[in-house]
């Protein structure tokens, strides 16, 4: 489907022309879905993944499941071989991050992986901040920069304020501990910029339930990203 296809299919059912039926989240249904396939979307949004069972709070066009994504114990214990999010970690409330990390951990089979990926690096925002550096939208990184990425700038969704607000901050050392709380002990955690952009803001990581059979260097994440080919 077209850009422009996509968007008008969007609008039409925003405006309730067009009905989806999501998944109700029983064990009969999380169980047919596993069937398929034992990977899953948390966060999707309006971005559906081909081969996931894709999950959201809210319905959409994309949306297998709509469900609260804090916490994933729909799922059985162990029966999921990956659990992949991009721009969905620094959504959640601070407190709630742990939770989502152990319930991760606990749907994980033995050889599973989190990829987590799109949440911001506050270490690298505020020093690009304030060593003045330039911007990605504008001249400078100025406090809007900023803003974008530690609040999410929330106003743009209408009728979704509290939803697209960050809720959270992270740097390494706070991912660091909260997948070691969670229970994961073999993790990389990176920092990328998207194409075309200078500063590495956005931070991911790569959480395995039990020791990985290779050596997780740069090229191997590298490698594994584009494997996913997301």
């Amino acid at each position: 489907m077209s850009t422009f296809l996509y968007k008008v299919k969007r609008k039409l059912f925003e405006l309730g022309f067009i009905k989806k039926k999501t998944t109700v989240p029983d064990a009969t249904k999380i169980n047919q879905l596993l069937a398929a396939t034992d990977k899953l979307h948390i966060g999707c949004g309006d971005v559906r993944l081909p081969g996931f069972i894709n999950m959201d709070f809210r319905t959409t066009l994309a949306t297998d499941i709509a469900a609260d994504c804090t916490e994933i114990n729909i799922f059985p214990a162990g029966s999921l071989s990956l659990v992949y999010s991009h721009a969905f970690f620094e959504h959640l409330y601070r407190l709630d991050r742990i939770k989502n990390l152990k319930s991760v951990f606990n749907c994980l089979k033995n050889d599973g992986q989190a990829v987590y990926i799109g949440f911001p690096d506050f270490r690298i925002i505020a020093k690009a901040y304030l060593d003045k550096e330039k911007g990605l939208i504008g001249e400078r990184f100025d406090l809007y920069h900023v803003y974008r990425y530690t609040h999410g700038d929330p106003e743009h969704v209408k009728g979704w304020w509290l939803e697209q607000l960050h809720k959270s901050l992270f740097d390494t050392e706070t991912v660091d501990e909260l997948l070691t709380q969670a229970g994961f002990n073999y993790y990389c955690i990176f920092n990328y910029s998207f194409k075309d952009e200078h500063l590495p803001v956005n931070m991911g990581f790569i959480a395995f339930r039990s020791k990985p059979g290779a050596a997780v260097t740069k090229d191997w994440v590298i490698n594994y990203l584009n494997i996913l080919q997301f």
